[in-house]
Formats: C-alpha cells, structure tokens, sequence
C-alpha cells in the first residue's frame, strides 16, 4: 500500500531560526484533508491533525497510508470551533466496502450495496424516529505525535438512511498560532498555507515554512504546491476535487 509523505527539513541554520520563532509564539502545524458525500457538514471542515512546532526538530515526516475507519457521534448542528468527539469508530475498513451501524453501537459489515472502490458505505440501522448522527471517516496518520486515526470529515445521516463517503487526497497545511484540537471544525484558514494532491505519480512533498510570513510552500525542484491565502474557505479548498 502507498505512503503519502509530507516532509519538512530543519537541519540548516536558515530553517532552524524559523523554527524557533515559531516555536517561541506557540505555532502549530494543522492538517486538512478532502472529502465529498451528500450533507456534508456546512459549518467548516473538521482539523485531521494538529502538531505542536515545539514537538519538531530535524527531519520531520509527517505521512499517511489510505487506511480509514468509520465513526459517529451524536452531536448534531456542530457549529465552527466545535470538536468533534468519535463516540463510536469501526475497526479499519477497506476502501470498495460497507458497514452496518446498530443501535447499541456496533458495526457489522454491509448494508450498502454497489460502494464504488474509491469510497465506503455506512448504513444507520438504528429506529426511524431517532435523531440523526454526525457520521465521517478517520484517517490513519503518523506525526511526531504518533500513528492515530484522526476525523478529517463529517456529514448528516438520518436513521434507517445510508450514505457513500469519498476521501480525497487532497491535502491542505497550515501554520497558525491556533491551539486546536484534532476534530475541531474550522470554516476558514487562519493563516496563509498551502494545498496539494497526492497521486500515484507524486507520493512525497517536500515542504519549507518561509521566514516573516510562515507561508507554506515546497523547497525548490521539489513538487509544487499552491498557495492558500489567510481567510480562505477550507471546505471549497480540499473537497472540490470530487
């Protein structure tokens, strides 16, 4: 299976100052990833990962394998600056199949039929009348933080109802002076950073963060990536490629 790598290099003086400032100003490096499906949340996209630049030195690698797992919870109108919390996750599904929500909590494989290769299918089996679930896909993800599998979407699912996810590989960076949580929804980016797709034929990014500003982009001869303006809309930036 493919591993998609973000890399950052803080070996040479120049990016060892940048750094430390943003090291001194409590600067965190946030993750956004892609999706599509039908009611999807409306508020902001959910923050994948959230890494500290105090827990980064030297060679950093950030990557992900296409590995997902099916959560829910109950919180519903999830506003921005909400954070979503996985009341229930299904063991790691592959992409192409289903899976079977029960009322009291489990997962069974199933229940939605015809699950293009690219997506994953979740039916809510629990009773018509019941409120709906806040429903998404978690992404396996390894940062200096560890390997976890963190919410990157989310969308409405009413009872007796199904739905067909899509991650994307799109993926959007930022380096802001939020201390966010991963699953907390955000609506716009908060400062300037940088969006990219990963592919069969460009599976690594080589990244810098420039000095004054904190944009993200690549390191020269590496594999470009386009900016992203402070205040841009997160959700139109990742999920549009569906």
């Amino acid at each position: 299976m493919t591993t998609f790598s973000m890399e950052f290099d803080f070996t040479s003086a120049a990016d060892m100052a940048v750094l430390s400032q943003l090291q001194q100003q409590g600067y965190n490096l946030l993750g956004y990833k892609g999706a599509v499906g039908p009611n999807q949340l409306t508020s902001g996209v959910p923050t994948w990962f959230s890494v500290p630049f105090g827990n980064m030195f030297g060679l950093v690698d950030i990557d992900y394998q296409p590995l997902y797992k099916l959560y829910i919870t109950t919180q519903a109108n999830i506003a921005a600056n909400t954070t979503i919390q996985m009341q229930s996750i299904s063991s790691a599904v592959p992409l192409g199949s289903a899976q079977t929500f029960n009322a009291d909590g489990s997962f069974v494989s199933g229940g939605v039929g015809n699950v293009p290769a690219d997506s994953l299918g979740l039916y809510n089996n629990r009773p018509a009348g019941t409120p709906p679930l806040t429903v998404g896909l978690a992404g396996l993800v390894n940062t200096p933080q560890g390997a976890q599998y963190l919410p990157f979407c989310a969308f409405t699912l009413n009872p007796q109802g199904s739905i067909v996810m899509k991650p994307l590989d799109t993926i959007l960076l930022v380096a802001a002076q939020q201390n966010l949580q991963s699953g907390n929804v955000q609506a716009n980016v908060a400062a300037p950073g940088c969006t990219f797709s990963f592919s069969a034929s460009t599976i690594e990014y080589d990244l810098q963060i420039l000095p004054s500003t904190y944009a993200i982009t690549n390191r020269p001869g590496t594999a470009p990536v386009s900016p992203v303006s402070s205040g841009s809309s997160i959700g139109v930036i990742i999920n549009s490629a569906g």
